[in-house]
């Protein structure tokens, strides 16, 4: 790796740092006591490869050993496996808590042996692709370090679905496709959170419109090849975010609250799709509810303009846009940008396009 990789290697790591020091100043702002002495209890049993404890590990990095930053680690809702470790989080390893990984290729998905779509299945994904249409639009914002620099991005004319894909789709493409059920699909291409939220029966009682989360970037993949579609890269997540509008931080505007998004731990917990306005092409749930993958790998913009860009042909994590229930409004914003690993499964759903 000559000098220029390796600073752009370096670069990219503080970057994560900061993002996640970022969100972790929300959560401690916006959690409550109790909240927070809960869930630093949890990290203490937690230990990272040196043998440290979460808790501490990241008590000394924020400079404040022993105080409320021991509650902040993890985004996510805390999910209760014995002893074993909390599910991961987009940027986990900006903590410095592990090994940086080296940089890897994308393992394809697991083959689709079973049964195609039903035709009432299809159906109804092709009655929710919303056209967008060709043109060019301002990506990225002078925000954040990672968003730079704002660049003219050029897109052919493509579709997207309107909604996050909901556990009544997602199982359908299971029982089509048992070998990425709960229990059977392939280890390496998920990790154990894999559909945490699910039982043994499926996806939880009433929840049939609540978007499908804790899906892989490869399970992601697997449905959409599953249905004749694909993931949406992140420029085209990025135009169809927006809606339309220029200049502006949200899909909606330059407001951001709980009557517009399901954000900030409101509501908690996911709720059903369309539930909220959607923006000015008409799709539901650009902001908040659950992130979203992408196609992309996750890089550093270039300047200039792009036309159709696809990301770097490789690297370490894939791009995840959109905020959770759980964000703060600044992961809500049409730019903001998060990297995830593969086969992480956290509060990450699916949108198709095509």
């Amino acid at each position: 790796m000559d000098y220029l990789q390796t600073l752009e290697s370096q670069m990219a790591a503080l970057q994560r740092k900061i993002r996640l020091l970022q969100d972790l100043r929300y959560f401690i702002e916006s959690s409550s006591p109790k909240e927070l002495v809960e869930f630093g209890d949890e990290l203490r049993s937690v230990l990272t490869s040196s043998g440290a404890s979460v808790g501490s590990a990241l008590a000394a990095l924020l400079g404040s050993p022993g105080g409320r930053a021991e509650a902040a680690l993890d985004l996510r809702e805390p999910i209760k496996r014995g002893g074993e470790r909390p599910p991961a989080f987009p940027a986990a390893s900006a903590a410095g808590l592990a090994p940086e990984p080296a940089l890897e290729t994308l393992v394809e998905p697991a083959p689709l042996t079973g049964i195609g779509p039903s035709a009432e299945a299809l159906a109804l994904i092709e009655a929710s692709m919303k056209a967008i249409p060709a043109g060019s639009f301002v990506m990225g914002s002078e925000m954040a370090d990672a968003e730079k620099p704002p660049h003219k991005v050029a897109l052919s004319a493509y579709r997207v679905c309107d909604h996050l894909i909901t556990n009544k789709e997602y199982s359908l493409f299971i029982d089509a496709n048992p070998q990425w059920s709960k229990d059977r699909a392939p280890s390496e291409m998920r990790d154990e959170s894999y559909l945490s939220d699910w039982g043994d029966a499926g996806y939880p009682e009433g929840k049939d419109d609540n978007p499908v989360s804790f899906v892989s970037y490869h399970a992601a993949a697997a449905f959409a090849a599953w249905l004749g579609k694909r993931l949406p890269t992140e420029a085209e997540w990025e135009c169809a975010a927006r809606g339309g509008l220029v200049g502006k931080k949200y899909p909606g505007g330059d407001q951001m609250n709980d009557t517009i998004a399901n954000l900030a731990k409101q509501f908690r917990g996911t709720t059903a799709v369309r539930q909220f306005e959607p923006n000015g092409f008409g799709l539901y749930d650009m902001a908040g509810n659950v992130f979203e993958w992408t196609a992309d790998w996750y890089g550093p913009y270039s300047p200039g303009e792009a036309r159709d860009p696809a990301g770097p042909s490789s690297g370490e994590y894939k791009a995840v846009r959109g905020g959770s229930w759980m964000s703060g409004a600044g992961a809500l914003r049409v730019s903001a940008r998060v990297d995830m690993e593969c086969q992480l499964c956290g509060q990450v759903g699916i949108r198709l396009a095509d």
